[in-house]
Parts: structure tokens; C-alpha cells; sequence
């Protein structure tokens, strides 16, 4: 029954058309915009993050981008006199962590183009990528195929042009191919330990990567660790007894290497990571090492299922309390 001010009107109400299964469809308005359709939750891969779907693509890539340039400002990670070196594995963070500084830089460009003082420069960016095919004994061709992926997707960067360092793992044993290979192997096959190898190659890359700064000239490394990562080493690296330097470890900047290494998508979930790659069309590589059957694969695996586990229980009661298991492990971690 309406009443007289008109505000209400039972012969204005248009009835939703329910389908003859019986479902009804609700639409829903993104939660900052008001004004696009939020992201199908039917449509996210199970990645079980909420706010993901309470966005839609522009507000939800706008937000991971504002997550990005807030570290970056904060934290003082990049300036305009910086030569900057971004690790690119081919995963979706270090994807979006390459595309999210190209992007800074473009813009940057832009600026620069349009001043009259030419006052501040833009930083330069380079790319590197290290070849672990000496250790995961891949097929030759795939291995191939994985180098031309890559280049295909420096080649689809605008400019400013960004120089691509391909460097294999085992350079940082030997300047020789075949004798680097042999020492690596052998160093390898000391080690017997399953997590004491994947925690030796870890440090190798990230050797590796610290070389080619050095060689090339790069003032900062940018690393594309996520809150999910992060959150793996908090438990791993407490496991393994490692508690020490563990706060040192999981900084937005780790001033402790010769060229500080920066981690911009520290705030970042592994699950929106991939999720954007997936809407922006951003090509990612399929460079697998197997199964992990160490300590790091089951953290991993135990910190997925969790938070799963934990968003199920909560996200069938109260929606708005669901905790983000994945951002609580850092922060409990930092002293």
C-alpha cells in the first residue's frame, strides 16, 4: 500500500521474471564504483577471495594498483634517478609486477614528455630472468618455447624499451656452461636434505639476480613476493628455525643485499594476482619445478587449504568477518 508522498508505489514495482528452474538472478553493483557489475563470483577460478567479487575489473585493478603505488611511494622503493631490475619468473605476481612498473614508467615518460623544465628523469627498467634448466631437466624444446614466450612479452611493452637478462643458474658457480653444470650437480647431490636443496637454489637465483644488478648497473631489485608468499616464509622460515632474520626477510625493502631488493606487491594476494592476469589478458609462463615435497611445499599446501577452509566457514555466517588468514601471518611476524 503506498503512501501519499509517492515514495512508494505498488503499481510501479516491476516483478523479476523467475526462470522456470526456479533460481532468480541478483545483480550486483560494485562496491566502490556503484555504477558497473561487480565480478561473476562464478567466474574467479575458486580463488575464494571475496573482494574480488564485490568489484568490478576496472575498480578491482585500480585497487591492486593502488595497493602497488602506495608501497612504492611509502616505502621510498623507486625514484626518477633509479635503474631498476624486475625478477620475472613468468608467475602471475612477477607478471603483474613487471606490467605495474612498466606501467609507473610509461606514465612517467609521459610526464616528462609534457613538461617544459625536464627536470626529473625516468628511472630505467630492465627485466631478468633466471634459466633453472640445469636443475628441473626439462625437454630441450620446452625450454625453448619458454625464452620465446618471454620475449614475446617484452615485445607487447610500449616504451620506454626494457633490456631482457637471461642468465642460467648455474653461471653463478661457473663462467663455463658444461663446468657450471657439473658443479651444480655435484653440489646438489651433497645435499640430501629435500628442503635444504630448494632453500639452496632459492639463494642461488636470488645470487644471481644481485650479479646482473651489479654487472648491469641496477640500483634496485624489484621481487614479486605477495602476501601469500610472505606468509609461506613466516611459517616455513619459523619451522626450520630461522626466527632470527625472519623480520628482516619479509620488509617492503631488504636494504641488506648490495642492491636493495623491493617487494611492491608485498600487500598483495596471490589469489587477486592471478585473477588479474587472467581479465587483463597478461600472459604468464608455464615454468613448473615439480613437486615440492619439502617443508616449503607443505606450507604452501597448508596455508591454501586454510584459508580456504577458514573463508567457507566464515563466508556462509558473516561475509564481512571473514579474516584475511594470509595478511594476519605477516603482520604477526614483524617486530
Amino acid at each position: 500500500m503506498a503512501c501519499n508522498s509517492g515514495c512508494f508505489n505498488d503499481d510501479t514495482i516491476t516483478p523479476t521474471p523467475i526462470p522456470k528452474d526456479g533460481t532468480t538472478t541478483v545483480r550486483r553493483i560494485c562496491f566502490k564504483c556503484k555504477a558497473t557489475d561487480a565480478l561473476d563470483s562464478n567466474n574467479t577460478d575458486n580463488c575464494n577471495v571475496e573482494a574480488i567479487t564485490n568489484f568490478c575489473f576496472d575498480c578491482f585493478r585500480a585497487n591492486l594498483y593502488g595497493k602497488f603505488k602506495q608501497a612504492v611511494t611509502a616505502h621510498d622503493m623507486i625514484s626518477p634517478t633509479d635503474n631498476v631490475l624486475v625478477a620475472f619468473s613468468g608467475g602471475p605476481a612477477s607478471r603483474v609486477a613487471l606490467q605495474f612498473v612498466h606501467e609507473m614508467q610509461s606514465k612517467a615518460q609521459r610526464n616528462l614528455d609534457a613538461s617544459r623544465d625536464k627536470l626529473y628523469p625516468v628511472f630505467g627498467v630492465g627485466v631478468a630472468f633466471v634459466d633453472e634448466s640445469a636443475v628441473r631437466f626439462n625437454p630441450s624444446h620446452e625450454e625453448e618455447n619458454t625464452l620465446q614466450d618471454m620475449r614475446l612479452i617484452m615485445s607487447t611493452l610500449a616504451p620506454p624499451t626494457k633490456e631482457l637478462h637471461i642468465t642460467p643458474i648455474e653461471s653463478i658457480v661457473s663462467s663455463e656452461s658444461n663446468d657450471g653444470r657439473n658443479k651444480l650437480k655435484e653440489l646438489l647431490d651433497i645435499i640430501v636434505d629435500v628442503t635444504g636443496r630448494e632453500d639452496f637454489l632459492q639463494h642461488l637465483r636470488m645470487l644471481s639476480l644481485q650479479k646482473i644488478s651489479i654487472d648491469k648497473g641496477y640500483t634496485k631489485l624489484v621481487v614479486g613476493s605477495c602476501t601469500s608468499r610472505v606468509a609461506c616464509h613466516v611459517i616455513s622460515a619459523t619451522v626450520k628455525g630461522q626466527g632470527y632474520s625472519l623480520p628482516a626477510d619479509i620488509q617492503h625493502v631488504d636494504a641488506r643485499w648490495e642492491i636493495p631488493v623491493v617487494l611492491p606487491l608485498r600487500d598483495c594476494l596471490m589469489q587477486e594476482l592471478a585473477m588479474l592476469c587472467r581479465l587483463d589478458s597478461l600472459k604468464t609462463l608455464d615454468v613448473s619445478n615439480g613437486p615440492h615435497p619439502g617443508i616449503n611445499g607443505l606450507v604452501s599446501s597448508f596455508i591454501s587449504i586454510l584459508q580456504v577452509r577458514m573463508l567457507s566457514f566464515f563466508y556462509c555466517s558473516v561475509p564481512s568477518q571473514v579474516p584475511a588468514t594470509q595478511h594476519m601471518l605477516p603482520k604477526t611476524s614483524v617486530v
